[in-house]
This record gives C-alpha cells, structure tokens and sequence, in this order.
C-alpha cells in the first residue's frame, strides 16, 4: 500500500512512492511561522505573569484549561473516527484530577501527601463509573470494550499526565524554586519543538518517520536535541541557587533526555491524528493548531522531570 500525505483539507490521500522517497528540502512559511511566533509569545507572557505573579489557582486554572480541553480533542477525534466515547464523563473525570491537585497542594498544603492518593481514586471511579455504563446500557454501544478504552485512554493520556504540570508547580517546598522548574520545563520542551521547526523547515532532506509524520526530519531531530540541551545548560547555570535541584549533570542529562521524550509526545499526537485522518486537533491557537497540539510534548516531558527529580532528591 503506497504512503499518505495530507490533503488541504486535513485528510490523507495516498501519493507515488517516488515523491515519497525523493529527497524533500521544506521551507520556512513566513505567514504561518508568523502566527507560530505571536501564539508562543503571547502564551510566554500569559505563564511568565501567573509564574511570577503568584496567583496559584490561576496557574492551575491555566493547566486545567489546557488539559481538559487537549482531553476534549482526543475525545473528538476518535468520534471523527467512528467510535463511541463516553465524553461527559470523561471529562467530567479529567476535571476531578485537576481539583484534587488544587484542593491538597494550593487549599489544603497541609494534605499534600494525600494527592497521589486522591488521583488512584478518580482513576478508579472512572473505571468503575465505565464499565458500570456498559453493563447497565450495553445494548447502545456497538463495540463497548472500545468504548471503554477509548474514554480511559484519553483520562489518561492528558489529564492524568498534563497533572504532573501542577505537580511540579506546587508541591509544597521551596516555592520560588518550584516556579523556575515550571518556566524550565517549558523551555526546554517548546524550545526543542522551536529548534526542530527552524532548523527542519531550513536544511530538513531526510524524512524520519513519513508514515506517521510526513513532515518531521532527521535534521529537525537534530536540531531539536541541540536547542533544548544549549537551553537546558544555559537556565541552569542562569538560574543558579534559585534552581538547586538541577546541577550541571543535570542540565546535560536532561538536556538530551527531555528533547527525546518531545519528540515521542509530538509523534504520539501525530499517530493520534493520522488515525483520526486530521492534521491538527483544532484551530484555537493560530499557527499552531489546538491545544493538544500544544501541549503534546509537555505531557510527556512532565512526568519524566517529575520522576527524575524525585529519584535524584531520593539518592542524594
């Protein structure tokens, strides 16, 4: 079966395999790298104002946002599909995830070592809450084990992961360090989507995965992983005492390893979209798509920042 390329209108269409194996060169779309530049900065100054403002529940409000409207995009694209999702209460689930972050570490600190415990708990009610619907109401869903997955993988792809944001913006501690983890999370993931788009946009030739993402290149790789560790090393060795938890190894290490986990996020949108036959998962922010286009790569480079200052704080 020959390979697919998108179509204006969002869909795929198979073309030749010539033009597939052919070396491809991208070029820089002024318009649209225009509108890409106005969103990301726009976005830096909305989380640089909440960061250092201090306003806690705005921040979370900003990542419960983002989070439950990626959800709401999953759960779009799969109807765009075909399939049946339990939407309501999906989100529903996904919006409990949030509050209970915002009730044990911004309203009740003092409870904090609860909040894991309180997410188990939501995960459990929606699996219950599931499968409970299909036995009661099985004879409306044509394939209800899909149905089911479907719901929960979406819980869990974005809310459940975008959470580990909120985790690490208000664990109780040393707030102020707290704030420049987040603005460093954020750089170093976005900025490796940054490096990848210029640098695979200007000298891109080799595809890297053209089945799943035509557009993506071995250069934009690359340039992904050059960009994150020169910012990674850079805000470390800036931020000094304000960032202790990260010492220069860390900077290194974490400088290679979060631009990876990028591009696994980003590619494992782009497997969701393919499937769904869209090109992006909505057209909310200007250049830049829909929400979880935004933050595809964040909800995986959280949870491994997450972990792996927590393995780090456990051995030293």
């Amino acid at each position: 079966m020959p390979p697919e390329s998108p179509t204006s209108s969002g869909t795929y269409s198979p073309v030749s395999e010539e033009r597939v194996s052919a070396p491809a060169r991208p070029s820089i779309k002024p318009r649209t790298f225009f509108k890409r530049l106005v969103s990301w900065a726009i976005l830096w100054v909305v989380v640089l104002f909440l960061v250092y403002s201090g306003w806690q529940a705005g921040s979370l409000l900003l990542i419960a946002f983002f989070g439950l409207a990626g959800q709401w995009e999953f759960y779009h694209a799969q109807e765009e599909k075909g399939h049946k999702v339990f939407k309501q209460s999906g989100l529903f689930c996904g919006a409990l995830v949030f509050f209970n972050s915002w009730y044990f570490l911004i309203f009740r600190p003092d409870l904090a070592r609860f909040v894991h415990f309180g997410i188990e708990l939501v995960l459990v009610f929606a699996i219950l809450g599931a499968f409970i619907r299909l036995v009661v109401r099985q004879e409306e869903h044509l394939a209800p084990i899909t149905t089911a997955a479907l719901t929960l993988l979406g819980l869990m792809y974005v809310p459940f992961l975008f959470n580990y944001v909120a985790l690490l913006a208000f664990l109780p501690g040393d707030m102020e360090q707290n704030q420049f983890l987040l603005i460093y999370l954020l750089a170093v993931t976005k900025f490796s989507d940054v490096g990848a788009y210029v640098v695979g946009s200007a000298i891109g030739r080799h595809k890297m995965i053209p089945r799943i993402s035509p557009g993506k290149t071995w250069e934009g790789f690359v340039g992904a992983i050059l960009t994150s560790l020169v910012i990674s090393m850079v805000m470390t060795h800036a931020m000094g005492a304000r960032l202790h938890a990260l010492s220069f190894a860390d900077s290194i290490v974490l400088g290679l390893l979060l631009p990876l986990i990028s591009v696994v996020g980003d590619l494992a949108e782009s497997v969701i979209k393919r499937d769904a036959s869209i090109k992006d998962s909505g057209r909310t922010i200007p250049g830049i798509g829909g929400a979880l286009d935004l933050i595809d790569s964040i909800l995986f480079t959280a949870p491994v920042l997450y972990f792996y200052l927590q393995f780090t704080s456990a051995r030293s």
